[in-house]
This record gives C-alpha cells, structure tokens and sequence, in this order.
C-alpha cells in the first residue's frame, strides 16, 4: 500500500510539473502573439515600411506642379564711380553657367540711370 501510495504521489508530482510546463509554454505563446500584435498596430518605422503601408493604403499620386518662370524684372546695377542704373523689362538667360561655359543674359528692356558724384573730401583719401 505504501509503495502505491508514493507511486500515486510521483505520478501526480509529474503530472503538475507537466501542467506547468505546458502553462509556461502557453504564457510564452500568448506573450509572443501580444508583442506581434502590437507590432502590427504600430506606425511604421523604416522606409520600406512605410512604402509597405503606401502600397496597402493604395495612396494616390503626389503631383508637384512647378509655375512657369517668370521673364520680367529687374536689375540694379552699382559702378566704382558712384553711378547706379536700374534696367527693367525682358530677361532671357541663354547659359547660367552651369555647364562650365560663360554666363550669357539677354536683357530687352530700358535702362534707367542715376550718377552720385564722391565728395572731394572721399576722392582724396583715394
């Protein structure tokens, strides 16, 4: 009798450490779904992400209109002598150098001047 009754005693013994290792492997499952859920809930973090997400939302194209470049305007000139001439009217820029030639503007317009003469006192300090 007593030898059944220990036998019944490990049995059960081994039994309840089954059912807790199945309980922890359970836990750890659930554990493992929530923090993926959660992650599925968050906003995206990486640009492939959010490409992702743009192609599942479907988003429409982004059009990026750009105005027509104005050609009226003006320009204000300064020379060493004092002078300053305001031209105003048609600006056409045929090279902004930005291909390593020189910078060549067309200007069709009137030009409009305006001359300071220095004081004696600057003109002899130079």
């Amino acid at each position: 009798m007593r030898r059944r009754r220990r036998e019944n005693q490990i049995l059960k013994g081994l039994i309840r450490a089954a059912v807790a290792v199945a309980i922890c492997i359970a836990g750890l499952i659930l554990f493992f779904v929530f923090v993926w859920w959660q992650a599925q809930q968050a906003e995206p973090t990486t640009d492939e992400e959010v490409a992702a997400l743009m192609q599942r939302q479907q988003a429409e194209q982004l059009v990026i209109e750009t105005p027509e470049p104005a050609t009226e305007g003006s320009i204000t000139i300064y020379t060493p002598d004092g002078a300053v001439y305001g031209y105003f009217g048609n600006i056409d820029i045929i090279s902004d150098g930005g291909d390593g030639s020189q910078i060549n503007i067309v200007l069709t317009g009137w030009l409009v001047g305006e001359t300071h003469k220095k004081e004696e006192s600057e003109a002899g300090n130079e």
